[in-house]
């Protein structure tokens, strides 16, 4: 004859690590997600853009004329339309 076990054969089941449902004060509004989004996707659009100019003028290496200029054109754009930045997306 087979036996088939039951669920009272088998220990309790884990808990999850990550909860089922958060409650709604501690799950941001879906206006903050969706600037969270916005916000990681600039800037890992502005890192891109940094890493390409790095790799244009320099190599990869970060010197201090060098971090003027990016911190120059993230603050207020370039003087001129030179450079790996011409594609900016936004003005």
């Amino acid at each position: 004859m087979s036996y088939l076990p039951r669920h009272e054969d088998f220990g309790p089941l884990p808990k999850s690590a990550v909860p089922s449902k958060l409650n709604a004060e501690e799950r941001p509004s879906m206006l903050r997600r969706v600037f969270e989004a916005f916000m990681r996707s600039r800037q890992r659009d502005v890192d891109r853009q940094i890493a390409r100019f790095l790799a244009a003028r320099s190599g990869g290496h970060l010197t201090d004329n060098l971090e003027r200029e990016i911190s120059q054109h993230l603050i207020g754009g370039w003087s001129g339309n030179s450079g790996p930045f011409r594609e900016r997306r936004f003005p």
